[in-house]
């Protein structure tokens, strides 16, 4: 199955109406109507979380055109309740202005939730779902593979480096990762999105150490991990929930970032050769308003038709200045290596 970061605390998220009315508020515009790719998602009791998320992967371009071309669509069952969502709001845009959206099985209890919990359930749902397809299609052809389209959009390869320090002895090792949770710095008030990644990836040493199988013994051990492939569609989550003493606690550090470029060249291996860069760029944020026991999680997601970025609080969707993005409750965040294009769809 792909892989994902994971938190030390689960954030919820619930219908708390105006704890975030002050994210839409400022901009005074009508909300939205009638435009590819922009409809809003009714709160069906506690699923602002489910609402943020299926607006982000609405706005991945790659993943919609594929899961809107015909002979995908009739093949998909695991992931059908968003994939309606999708049909709603590319295909057939002024059907239905609001759309309410069944939860998915595991997390159809009307309980408050963590976004990036539902996320990887998402991403993985849909791999598999994809991978019976691919496999009946190819069982046919004699051939075997389980790549699907989410596995060459959002996965990325972490390779890994073990140094004793005793004998300079290396082992390396590699993972695959579609959602890298980074943590973010304590005691500051603000700090940068590449202050995260630097800390993610810093060398750090093993407390008690490992056994060196150079030496035979167990030695002081330094750990240093790098990028070795890197995916198309990059989806940071910030590690805002985790324990300060004996409580449980959300960091509110406002980490900064740019919607133009995020570069990650400083933590590629040095075997990686990247002819498209290393560069990426915003499309898509995961906000979290609240706390850790009561929140409310909004998105803001940028619109490759109208070249616009767009607030969606559950049924209510406005139109958002690019420097209106940046926030202090940003939660996960969703990169493309490429810039998006017109999506190709019938009927848009």
């Amino acid at each position: 199955r792909l892989r994902g970061g994971c938190v030390s605390s689960r954030p919820v998220g619930g219908s708390t109406r105006g704890l975030h009315q002050y994210i839409c508020a400022p901009y005074n515009e009508k909300p939205m109507k009638n435009q590819p790719g922009v409809c809003g998602l009714d709160n069906s009791g506690n699923s602002c979380y489910l609402n943020a998320v299926l607006q982000c992967l609405c706005s991945t371009v790659p993943l919609v055109e594929y899961l809107l071309q015909p002979d995908t669509r009739k093949d998909i069952s695991v992931s059908a309740a968003w994939l309606r969502c999708l049909c709603v709001s590319w295909s057939r845009c002024g059907w239905a202005e609001w759309l309410a959206v069944p939860p998915l099985p595991q997390f159809n209890n009307h309980l408050q939730q963590d976004a990036q919990e539902l996320l990887m359930y998402c991403i993985n749902a849909l791999h598999d779902d994809l991978k019976k397809i691919c496999r009946r299609q190819q069982k046919r052809g004699g051939l075997r593979s389980d790549s699907t389209v989410v596995s060459r959009l959002f996965e990325g390869r972490l390779s890994g480096v073990t140094l004793c320090l005793h004998c300079d002895h290396q082992a390396h090792n590699s993972q695959p990762f579609t959602i890298l949770s980074l943590p973010i710095p304590t005691d500051l008030i603000s700090c940068s999105i590449q202050d995260c990644l630097s800390l993610f990836f810093q060398q750090s040493v093993l407390s008690g150490g490992v056994v060196c199988s150079e030496c035979g013994l167990r030695r002081e051990t330094a750990v240093v991990t790098y990028l070795d492939k890197l995916p198309d569609i990059l989806i940071l989550h910030l590690k805002r929930f985790g324990c300060k003493g004996r409580s449980q606690v959300k960091l509110r550090t406002n980490v900064e970032f740019s919607t133009e470029t995020l570069d990650l060249s400083p933590f590629l291996s040095s075997s990686v050769f990247s002819s498209d860069g290393a560069s990426y760029s915003l499309y898509a944020v995961v906000n979290h308003i609240g706390h850790l026991h009561m929140g409310h999680y909004t998105a803001l997601c940028h619109n490759t038709v109208t070249q616009t970025w767009h607030c969606f609080d559950d049924s209510e969707v406005r139109p958002v200045e690019g420097v209106r993005v940046q926030s202090p409750h940003a939660y996960i965040l969703l990169y493309s290596r490429q810039p998006f294009l017109k999506p190709q769809i019938q009927g848009l």
